[in-house]
């Protein structure tokens, strides 16, 4: 082994690591750390939104969406009051709207049930919507300074490199928080939590940059010439295309946006209705079985959801007010939780707070379609 780690004989998976090594972390961390707006103000709540936006998003993406939103809800009281279709508006950019609604449902327990005061207990962390082990070990670390080691991506590539520990997937993460335990710098738990991610985000990345690693010697994936080899990368989810046609209803009241929890996609927020077409994994909605004659509009867009390579079809429908009775009655028995909403062209974006809104409204600029009574 090499002088940055022990390895204990009588167990495996718990190691010893040299002080000199967290020293070496802390030093480079503390020279070289990026300058992100979210590490200015390092309250728990703060903390809380920027860990849950840095979820499936790149830190470039989230800090501007980051900025609006934190200045529109400075603090937990402000969120726990907001309706959730604002929520989601400020939200509108990072997708995955789950973590928007569970960030809200969040933040009204620790206002209800806490003062608005984070907790300081790991279980009592645990205990409010949304947030898990890693995200309650961040916040805890990071904003009051507490031993807890933290494990996300970057951090498990980083541990695993160090200790040339092979294993991947989720069954591997209790080895894995045993060591970041381990290697946790008890006397800045909080610098040192960031200082591993930093590492992993900049440095230490899959086909890492060794030369520049304040840590190369202590590696032993580095000694061994196998750091690009690890941890094992496990297999990526199959892509899945899927052709998608979105629905442009237009009735006297506006344009007809639903929402309901039953549905493969946009599940959280009001959309236009939608349906697959062609060769497809998925049974159809029922809901969208009408007798309706849509004009295709002859655009295209694609876009991605998680696995899902989309292209994006849209057609658009008047609906007078016998055909729209029908059709509402006709969703409202099928799907019992249905909600409803109109909206005008021009807040389209707004009031359906997904890319593909904006795509669309792009599209049909740039084809030079016009959809009457819609240009407003």
């Amino acid at each position: 082994m090499r002088a940055g780690l022990k390895q204990k004989e009588t167990e495996l998976s718990t190691y010893e690591f040299n002080p000199k090594t967290n020293l070496k972390l802390r030093n480079w961390f503390v020279q070289e750390k990026r300058d992100l707006a979210f590490r200015k103000n390092r309250t728990p709540y703060s903390t809380w939104v920027s860990e849950i936006m840095l979820q499936q998003t790149r830190v470039a993406a989230m800090l501007p969406l980051y900025e609006k939103f934190i200045h529109r809800f400075p603090k937990p009281e402000d969120l726990a009051i907001a309706e959730e279709e604002e929520v989601f508006r400020y939200w509108q950019g990072l997708g995955y709207y789950s973590r928007a609604k569970n960030l809200l449902a969040g933040v009204r327990k620790l206002v209800n049930e806490f003062g608005g005061k984070f907790p300081k207990s790991l279980n009592d962390a645990l205990s409010l919507p949304g947030i898990g082990p890693y995200t309650a070990r961040a916040i805890l670390s990071i904003s009051y300074n507490l031993p807890f080691a933290v494990l996300d991506g970057n951090a498990k590539r980083v541990l695993s490199r160090l200790v040339l520990f092979k294993e991947s997937g989720t069954k591997a993460d209790s080895a894995l928080q045993r060591i970041a335990d381990s290697f946790l710098n008890l006397e800045f738990p909080g610098d040192h939590n960031e200082a591993v991610m930093e590492l992993g985000a900049r440095i230490c990345i899959p086909k890492p940059l060794c030369k520049e690693c304040p840590l190369q010697n202590d590696c032993l994936a580095y000694q061994h010439g196998v750091q690009e080899s690890i941890p094992e990368i496990e297999k990526k989810k199959k892509e899945i295309p899927l052709n998608i046609r979105f629905h442009i209803l237009k009735t006297k009241q506006g344009i007809l946006l639903v929402r309901y929890p039953e549905r493969r996609f946009f599940k959280t927020i009001y959309s236009l209705p939608f349906s697959f077409e062609g060769k497809n994994p998925y049974e159809m909605d029922p809901i969208l079985d009408w007798n309706l004659k849509p004009s295709d509009l002859g655009i295209k867009f694609k876009h991605t959801i998680t696995h899902h390579k989309i292209q994006g079809f849209v057609s658009e429908t008047d609906l007078d007010t016998k055909s729209e009775k029908k059709i509402l009655e006709n969703f409202r028995k099928i799907r019992p939780s249905i909600e409803i909403k109109y909206c005008n062209w021009k807040n389209l974006e707004t009031e359906f707070p997904s890319s593909i809104a904006k795509k669309i409204k792009q599209t049909l600029a740039k084809d030079g379609a016009i959809l009457p009574g819609l240009e407003n």
